[in-house]
């Protein structure tokens, strides 16, 4: 990381304030989920409200990237946004200050979902940035930094708002995301004169309905066919590794093994070893198997992915927690190297739609898999769909390497 500071400074800073921010994306979210789990009514609509409240802006992403590459001063775009943010959290703040009611889970739900469209939206405003500042040779070390460090702030900002919680009120805790969200502003305007030039290079395409971008970025990521098919197969990797934590759950109230470790303990482990991995193995990307391709990489991740599914219906809990542990190692050695690929296999006018449109793939599987899995295993299927699933998985990666092949 030291060696991309140096070479590639203003990426690092502005990198580093993105990453910031993103404290400020989960730090409220206990806060939220402990109002709705205080309700004597509608508790369980609460919830889920919540969870759409912070899932349904990555959905809309694409959306907003569209619309961030036809922004003419992104630079100013960034700090108007993080000030708006700032200003949701105090009135989130204020909210907090009265009882918890039906209504105010709704109040506080709407103004969360705002604030992280703003982040998806101001998120997409710096990926062009990314191309212009960051040399072809350390773009996947670029990559590689921005995607370790969002798990690991996601990790650190849900943990903080849980320890903090318990020394102060959920106001207080909101008022110090509003200030979050300031410094983030201020850091942005103190940076932009350094950005000037390089926004200067940006190419803003030609004004065209939100129609007809969404159908020029979606064409022009389908007619790059490795990459598409690739991006699906991650997609569905991510909606197995989505549905996991709550198949484990129920798996391990049935099992007898580790019964030395409290069942919190054991609720956690799978979770914990699926982010260790994904973080270790972006901090690997460069330096493990570096001339594999993306095809082969992601074929060894699909069947590893199948052999947890048999794991689990032969009820063999190391070989279901050793095989999704290494699973994730490798999807965090992939993500990188495939953000690399499309940051420099798409032009800068497109970068922030198509950027978004991939993110919303990633993240449309986990919510449909955490809620799908459970139910099956009400009939006895979760396991036999795993298997299936991690079928189809390996399936995919087998075509495709045949059709390159040929």
């Amino acid at each position: 990381m030291q060696k991309l500071y140096q070479t590639e400074p203003l990426f690092f800073k502005l990198a580093s304030i993105t990453l910031f921010s993103k404290i400020g994306d989960r730090l409220f979210y206990t806060a939220l989920l402990s109002s709705a789990t205080l309700l004597t009514t509608h508790r369980g609509l609460a919830v889920i409200i919540i969870s759409l409240s912070e899932t349904l802006p990555l959905l809309l992403g694409f959306i907003l990237g569209s619309l961030a590459d036809q922004c003419l001063n992104k630079l100013k775009a960034l700090s108007q946004t993080s000030l708006l943010r700032c200003f949701f959290y105090l009135v989130i703040s204020l909210l907090a200050g009265y009882s918890t009611t039906f209504t105010f889970i709704l109040m506080i739900a709407w103004l969360n979902f705002c604030s992280d469209l703003l982040g998806n939206y101001a998120s997409a405003l710096t990926t062009p940035f990314t191309k212009i500042l960051v040399s072809a040779e350390q773009m996947q070390q670029a990559q590689s930094f921005l995607s370790m460090g969002t798990q690991l702030f996601n990790v650190l900002a849900t943990f903080l708002g849980s320890f903090l919680l318990i020394f102060i009120s959920q106001s207080h805790l909101a008022l110090i995301n509003a200030l979050i969200f300031f410094i983030v502003a201020l850091a942005f305007r103190k940076l932009s004169p350094s950005l000037v030039q390089a926004q200067s290079t940006l190419l803003v395409p030609a004004k065209i309905s939100l129609s007809q971008a969404l159908k020029q970025n979606f064409g022009a990521l389908y007619h790059q066919h490795t990459l598409f098919i690739i991006l699906l197969q991650l997609t569905l990797l991510n909606g197995f590794f989505g549905g996991l934590p709550p198949i484990f759950a129920l798996f391990i109230k049935e099992d007898p093994q580790l019964i030395w470790i409290p069942l919190p303990l054991k609720l956690a482990l799978l979770s914990g070893l699926i982010t260790s991995g994904m973080i270790l193995g972006n901090f690997s990307c460069q330096k493990l198997f570096p001339k594999a391709t993306l095809t082969s990489l992601t074929l060894l991740a699909d069947l590893l992915a199948l052999v947890t599914g048999i794991a689990f219906n032969t009820q063999n809990i190391y070989l279901i927690l050793c095989s999704s542990g290494i699973a994730a190692f490798l999807l965090g050695i992939i993500a990188p190297r495939f953000s690399t690929q499309v940051i420099n296999t798409f032009p800068v006018t497109q970068l922030g739609g198509i950027v978004t449109i991939v993110n919303s793939f990633l993240v449309i599987m986990p919510p449909l898999t955490s809620l799908l899995f459970p139910v099956l295993f009400s009939f006895d299927l979760a396991y036999l769909c795993l298997i299936i699933y991690g079928i189809f998985l390996v399936l995919l990666s087998f075509l495709e390497k045949i059709r390159l092949f040929s």
